[in-house]
């Protein structure tokens, strides 16, 4: 068999019978969230990912019987007015991970159990890689070219998200909580001279002020559910936090420690009110790394997402599926180059039914 002959039948081998297992894998043991959206991932097919808009406002309601017309009494029918909106667009873009082969492996390929042992592991190893850079970018802070949507774009109050500008809209803008939210706040008197107003860590721990880590959480559940009556159903927050809720929980036997839904799914995770609280390190990743001026603490960038993943979703298109291409080979190494496609985004189809708390300390070293 031929060299070309060769690398033509593993790439073969890897479309027919790996892909489909990292499909299947991706996301599903790493965090919590992308597993929930990768379990619910829709296909599309086109230039664009449309959805249909979810919110409470589309129309007029009214009681009573209805049957005179442009009378000014008050019990006339009253059409139903405009939807504001009835769909969002959002754009898609390409994630590219890399298969790479050298040729001394190749000759070590002398037979099935060696080319299932090392293209077992450089898929995995592929998998790890397409995991991170995903897991890394959800929680980032701005929209990086050509990279998804991160949660902090999705869930905010002032970015113009899938084609709709906030404005006066208020339905398609996050309730976002800051410091300034919560009266009794002291802020940086916790850590003089940081120049930073923020929730310290030891309000966070007093159950006699609103900024108590307990009263934030019911915070940002009601308003979360203030506009469609639904509660989040994901919390996700920094090791830091998902401790100290953990401690806060325990101590006055409030929630559960363990979450019956997370722990199907393969992870730890508690309950409060009924969500589920996860922790992923990644939006630690997304915090603040370098400010200026130098004084300022970096550790009080933290955030709490409450998230209804009901309006929120993935999609792929059918044609790039984590699909992989055919295998080249490097024109100034002796490697070999095979590359795997996805081609979709993360939307959200209601803004309102998530909340942000911000301005919470959270230590970047906190492991």
């Amino acid at each position: 068999m031929s060299v070309v002959t060769s690398h033509a039948s593993i790439s073969a081998l890897i479309q027919q019978y790996y892909m489909p297992v990292l499909y299947d894998n991706l996301f599903k043991k790493s965090h919590p969230l992308l597993a929930i959206l990768k379990g619910k991932a829709k296909t599309f097919n086109g230039r664009e990912i449309v959805v249909p808009v979810e919110y409470a406002d589309g129309g007029i309601s009214v009681f009573g019987d209805q049957h005179t017309l442009g009378t000014s009494s008050g019990q006339s029918y009253t059409p139903a007015i405009a939807e504001i909106a009835k769909t969002a667009s959002y754009n898609p873009t390409m994630l590219t991970g890399h298969f790479l082969l050298t040729k001394e492996e190749t000759l070590l390929m002398n037979s099935p159990q060696a080319i299932k042992n090392i293209v077992g592991a450089k898929v995995k190893n592929l998998q790890k890689g397409l995991e991170k850079k995903v897991a890394e970018n959800m929680f980032a802070r701005t929209l990086a070219t050509d990279a998804f949507n991160p949660m902090a774009v999705l869930c905010d109050d002032a970015t113009t998200v899938g084609g709709l500008a906030p404005g006066s809209n208020s339905w398609w803008k996050t309730p976002v909580l800051t410091d300034a939210s919560f009266s009794d706040n002291t802020g940086d008197s916790a850590s003089p001279g940081d120049g930073v107003d923020h929730i310290a860590e030891v309000d966070m721990q007093d159950p006699s002020k609103d900024t108590y880590i307990l009263r934030i959480l019911a915070r940002g559940i009601a308003n979360a559910k203030a506009q469609t009556g639904e509660s989040p159903d994901l919390i996700v927050c920094s090791q830091y936090h998902y401790d100290l809720i953990e401690s806060e929980l325990g101590e006055f036997k409030r929630g559960s420690l363990e979450s019956d839904r997370m722990a199907k799914m393969g992870f730890m995770g508690m309950s409060y009110r009924g969500v589920d609280i996860v922790a992923d390190q990644d939006i630690v990743t997304g915090q603040q790394q370098a400010v200026s001026p130098a004084n300022i603490n970096e550790n009080v960038d933290g955030r709490i997402y409450f998230l209804n993943t009901d309006y929120l979703y993935m999609f792929f298109n059918s044609g790039a599926k984590f699909t992989a291409s055919d295998m080249i080979e490097d024109t100034k190494s002796n490697t070999f180059v095979q590359k795997v496609h996805t081609y979709g985004n993360l939307v959200v189809t209601n803004r309102k039914a998530h909340c942000v708390v911000e301005d919470l300390y959270s230590p970047l070293d906190y492991a």
